[in-house]
């Protein structure tokens, strides 16, 4: 989950809030921690999704996939006061997912290569969806991703090949 100590400071109708996220417990206003375990929880691709009710309106605790955790309530983001826009994969990264799915099926394939792929298309979607770099930088470092896991895959398929014949 979350490897270190966020803050974030906001108010809810008036009355101040300070929510702590300490590895993987969550804390407001210096309450006993609770577990992330323990809040209602939905998850996709790119990110988990954590709910908490404050002041009888939701605060979410998004803990994206390699990235930094972000606190929204009432869809705003805590730490910034703008609208909270969740990530979103964009279509081109679809390129590089079927050729991933070429890998599995010529290199790797089986449990090691569904491991793989899926470790995989997760970095590809997270970086595809970081909106704070631009398009170009973003389409490279997916190709770098995919440079660096077919050459890695092939390099294990030889190993496995060589180990069993």
């Amino acid at each position: 989950m979350a490897a270190k100590e966020m803050v974030w400071n906001f108010e809810a109708q008036g009355i101040p809030y300070k929510i702590e996220l300490v590895k993987n417990k969550v804390s407001i206003n210096g309450a006993e921690p609770v577990k992330l375990n323990k809040l209602s929880r939905k998850s996709n691709l790119l990110e988990t999704n954590y709910s908490m009710m404050i002041e009888g309106k939701e605060a979410v605790l998004h803990i994206r996939q390699f990235g930094a955790a972000v606190l929204s309530y009432d869809g705003r983001d805590c730490a910034t006061g703008e609208a909270y826009i969740p990530a979103k994969v964009p279509g081109w990264v679809w390129v590089f997912v079927v050729l991933h799915a070429m890998d599995f099926l010529f290199l790797i394939g089986g449990a090691i290569g569904a491991a793989v792929q899926f470790l995989v298309i997760a970095a590809l979607a997270t970086v595809s969806s970081d909106t704070n770099k631009p398009t170009s930088t973003r389409i490279l470092l997916c190709t770098g991703i995919w440079l660096l896991s077919t050459v890695l895959q092939f390099i294990l398929a030889f190993g496995i090949s060589f180990l069993l014949y």
